[in-house]
């Protein structure tokens, strides 16, 4: 079957949420007999074939049409209703007393918004005519090329789209506020609701900037005319790359001087993200999604690249390997993980896919691999594929042998290792005299997974001598022309393997900021795994405990926060020490690295000392005036001094205030009172509509880390558990976050926890919940 293009004209009723449809889709059927469309939660009313109607039936997520061969004209009328519960496909985004109509169509949720063949390889045009009450915007794709007075409402005409997949279509309809930069090609237009794109001029300042790179990068310029960045007030994901309206949560897209650095960080890292979309996933489109890592692991690589090169100051490969990478290497050493380009065969594995693995791990693998080649025979090989295959679909060997010709050798073996086999690899090096020991196992936390030999593109400094070799069996012993008195292995971070040494040789080395965090996250990582002793791990981190290097601080502080988690008691006088050592260090630092650590341990240290918190409290009359990177801060320790007094004004403010990233900082110091029965009624925000649905997993992910209220919390997820699903239902998005608070909700009461999540039906959701019952078993060794 060949797939030409659709014609749709939607006819909205705002008020009521629903709307009736007439879609032309153009095709010749050369092929079947009965046309099996993906239709969910539409009726349809008619269907005609060349101008003649014909039978139809429907299933529950299926139109089937006896339409017989033909080319040319297949012709549905039907309606739609936009949902009031789910984030996905066509929905209200609701805000105040108001809402808009949006759309999120990845990966298969366009057939709920009109039936479609709503697979990636089946590419179409898309000409778009939508009917709304007078007074509203309507945002898709392309430009409005005309528009008309219809019966007391307007038609607006879109320009077709070029061909390009389902799950890209958007439609936005609402009372919009837009700012438009005409400086350049494409037009950059922002869209938010009322009173709020006075914080969106920072996003669209990196967006001119990162098209800019993106076009020389690929040597190919943005296809379309404009490209809109749409704020939703209501959104389950970060952000979509819909071609030319990419949607975002407020959080991800506005950022002005008020904001944290850290907010601006994560602004800038996500417009990067969409934009690079726009070649990688739009203008070349995977085939199916086993190759999901295409999309999502490039667009990863591309947005660290372009911030790295357009603010250096921000060190972005850095923050690459601490956020990114890190959390790879943890899932990865999972059984519950998947190999980077995985067998996709149902919409629930599909929806699973969108993890740290096909985001993270790929994109590491990518930075593994241009280290590999180098980094211009790696960009001629991105450039050779994004022509090769520009307005069609890509596999990924497709790619990988435009890398290699670029190369000039076939590189598609050693590749093959690591996009297709499940976890990485764990080197021992060991040293005698002039001679190294390198032996490799497949690294697991539970130590229950069947070995693997991976070959290990190994990167290495001998007594400052740089030097590199692929090991691919499992042990290898290099000999060295002198006697070896220092050594490192995996220089930079760049592989994506662990070392343990069985030498303090490695601490003799010149460490660069990434081989300290490799370290530090390495020897964590082997404590979880019981291979080497809290004491051994003790020792390590003190090598670095007055570090002054982002990297190294800021890990050190993820990992003696997550041991006060695990166990206060135990772990408290270390992790306390800590954060008051380095709170010191960094208190002056005006650098954005800087206020993004001095933030980050102020927040830690207030909520784990509660001597330090009652006088940084003193600070919140102050609030409104203070520094956006010590309001976090201020406000935990506000919440922790003076607990059912401060709930009501941190709770009264949550309520005023007007943007989201202030919202959270409010609703974080609502989630960590030490006392249980604050913390359930914090929780209890969710139920009544005060905590919007895309907040829900965020505020699980926060309340995990309250070792004072493990048991009430995980008592009120088990009552609520099935309203929680229901938002996030069809999506893997509740399950990833499930993943991450289960190890540290069920300490203490691991029976429990086990039962019920193991007892549970959520088939979008399972793999994450099952890295979280494995997570919980590492962290229950060290409680």
């Amino acid at each position: 079957m060949k797939l030409d293009r659709y014609e749709i004209f939607l006819d909205f009723d705002f008020k009521n949420a629903k709307y009736k449809g007439i879609e032309k889709i153009y095709l010749e059927n050369d092929e079947q007999e009965v046309l099996s469309i993906d239709a969910v939660d539409l009726k349809i009313n008619s269907v005609k074939v060349n101008g003649k109607e014909v039978e139809y039936s429907q299933s529950e997520n299926k139109l089937n049409v006896k339409s017989g061969k033909f080319s040319g004209e297949l012709e549905i009328e039907f309606e739609g209703i936009v949902s009031d519960t789910h984030l996905v496909g066509i929905y209200k985004a609701k805000y105040d007393q108001s809402y808009i109509v949006t759309t999120q169509f990845e990966a298969s949720h366009a057939r709920r918004f009109i039936p479609c063949f709503d697979v990636p390889y089946m590419k179409a045009r898309f000409k778009l005519f939508v009917r709304v009450d007078r007074g509203l915007k309507v945002i898709s794709n392309m430009p409005i090329v005309s528009f008309r007075d219809d019966g007391g409402k307007v038609v607006y005409e879109f320009d077709e789209t070029p061909r390009m997949s389902t799950y890209l279509l958007y439609l936005g309809i609402g009372d919009f506020e837009e700012v438009v930069d005409s400086s350049g090609v494409p037009t950059i237009i922002l869209a938010t609701t009322e009173g709020k794109s006075k914080r969106g001029y920072f996003a669209m300042n990196i967006a001119r900037k990162v098209l800019d790179f993106y076009e020389k990068y690929f040597e190919i310029p943005y296809q379309l005319p404009k490209v809109h960045l749409i704020a939703v007030p209501e959104f389950a994901y970060g952000a979509m790359e819909n071609w030319g309206a990419i949607t975002f949560r407020e959080t991800a897209l506005l950022a002005d001087d008020s904001s944290s650095s850290q907010q601006r960080f994560r602004v800038a890292e996500v417009v990067a993200h969409e934009l690079a979309h726009q070649w990688f996933g739009n203008l070349v489109t995977l085939y199916w999604w086993d190759d999901l890592w295409l999309n999502e692991s490039f667009a990863t690589f591309m947005s660290h690249k372009a911030l790295a090169e357009l603010h250096p100051e921000w060190k972005f490969w850095n923050y690459f390997v601490l956020s990114q990478t890190s959390r790879a290497l943890e899932k990865d050493s999972l059984t519950a993980s998947h190999p980077i380009r995985s067998d996709v065969s149902s919409v629930s594995d599909v929806e699973q896919m969108f993890d740290d693995i096909s985001y993270g791990k790929g994109a590491s693998v990518l930075r593994m691999f241009e280290s590999f080649v180098g980094g211009e025979f790696f960009r001629r090989g991105v450039v050779s594929y994004l022509k090769s295959f520009s307005f069609s679909n890509a596999r990924g060997f497709d790619f990988w042998s435009s890398i290699s010709s670029s190369y000039g050798s076939n590189i598609n073996d050693v590749v093959s290792d690591w996009i297709t086999k499940q976890g990485y690899p764990m080197l021992r090096v060991s040293v005698t005299n002039r001679s190294i020991i390198l032996e490799q196992e497949r690294f697991s936390l539970l130590g229950n997974v069947e070995n693997l030999i991976y070959k290990v593109p190994i990167t290495m400094e001998v007594n400052g001598k740089s030097m590199t070799y692929l090991l691919d069996k499992e042990k290898a012993v290099i000999n060295i022309d002198e006697d070896i008195r220092s050594i490192k292995v995996n220089l930079d971070k760049t592989g994506f393997y662990r070392v343990l040494y069985n030498t303090d040789l490695f601490l003799n080395a010149r460490l660069s900021e990434l081989d300290k965090w490799g370290i530090i996250n390495d020897y964590w990582a082997f404590l979880l795994a019981g291979k080497i002793s809290y004491n051994e791990y003790e020792k390590i981190i003190n090598n670095f405990f007055n570090d002054r290097e982002f990297m190294a601080v800021n890990e050190i502080s993820n990992q003696l926060s997550t041991l006060y988690a695990i166990n206060p008691s135990k772990y408290g006088e270390i992790a306390k020490k800590f954060h008051k050592v380095q709170l010191r260090n960094w208190r002056n630092d005006k650098t954005d690295l800087g206020k993004i650590t001095y933030s980050n341990i102020l927040y830690r240290l207030a909520f784990m000392d509660e001597y330090f918190s009652l006088g940084l409290s003193e600070l919140f009359k102050f609030y409104d005036n203070l520094d956006a990177d010590m309001k976090q801060g201020v406000s935990v320790a506000y919440a922790i001094t003076y607990e059912e007094n401060a709930m009501d004004e941190l709770l009264s403010r949550y309520r005023r205030e007007k943007f989201d990233e202030e919202k959270l900082r409010y609703l974080t110091a609502l989630l960590l009172f030490r006392k249980p029965y604050l913390v359930v009624n914090s929780l209890s925000l969710i139920l009544t509509g005060e905590v919007k649905k895309q907040d829900m997993p965020y505020v699980i992910s926060v309340v995990s880390y309250n070792p004072y209220a493990r048991e009430a919390t995980f008592n009120w997820i088990k009552t609520y558990f099935n309203f929680l699903r229901e938002a996030y239902k069809g999506t893997g998005i509740l399950g990833r976050r499930l993943g991450e608070a289960i190890p540290l909700i069920g300490i203490g009461i691991e029976k429990e926890v086990e039962e019920f999540f193991n007892n549970i039906e959520m088939p979008e959701g399972s793999r994450g919940i099952k890295m979280g019952l494995e997570m919980l078993k590492a962290y229950s060794k060290l409680k």
